[in-house]
C-alpha cells in the first residue's frame, strides 16, 4: 500500500494534481482511492460527479470521498483525543492542560487519518 499526500496553500492546485495521480494510479491497474479532506471540497468538481463522506466508485479502479468532518469527529474523535491526551501525558502535561489542549490546528486533517488505517486493514483481511 502506497499513501500519497498532497498539501499547500489553497489554489496551488493541490486537487487538479492529486486527480491526475489518481487517474494515472488507476489507468496502470492499481487500486487508488482519492480521499479529500478539505473543507471547501472540489473533488468532485474535478471528476464533475458527486461524492459524499463515503467512498463511491469513479472509474475502474478508482474511487474517490470527501469527508465529512461532522462524520468524521463521530466515528473517530475519541480515539485521537485518547491517543493526542496519551501523548501529551507522557510528556508531562498534566490532565487539566491535556484536555484543554487536545483541540488544536490541523485536529481536522489528524480526524481524517484514521480513514486511511481502515482502508488498510481492509485491504489486509481482504488479501491484498
Amino acid at each position: 500500500m502506497r499513501v500519497l499526500l498532497y498539501s499547500g496553500k489553497g489554489g496551488v492546485g493541490r486537487t487538479t494534481v492529486a486527480a491526475a495521480t489518481a487517474v494515472r494510479s488507476a489507468e496502470l491497474g492499481y487500486r487508488t482511492i482519492m480521499l479529500s479532506t478539505d473543507a471547501a471540497h472540489s473533488l468532485a468538481d474535478s471528476f464533475d460527479i458527486s461524492l459524499t463522506s463515503d467512498r463511491q466508485p469513479i472509474a475502474p479502479n478508482l474511487w474517490g470521498q470527501e469527508t465529512n468532518i461532522s462524520k468524521t469527529i463521530e466515528t473517530y474523535w475519541r480515539d485521537i483525543q485518547d491517543w493526542v491526551a496519551a501523548l501529551m501525558a507522557w510528556r508531562g502535561i498534566e490532565q487539566i492542560m491535556v484536555d484543554e489542549l487536545a483541540v488544536f490546528p490541523g485536529m481536522e486533517e489528524l480526524a481524517n487519518l484514521p480513514y486511511i488505517t481502515d482502508y488498510y486493514n481492509s485491504r489486509i483481511r481482504k488479501g491484498g
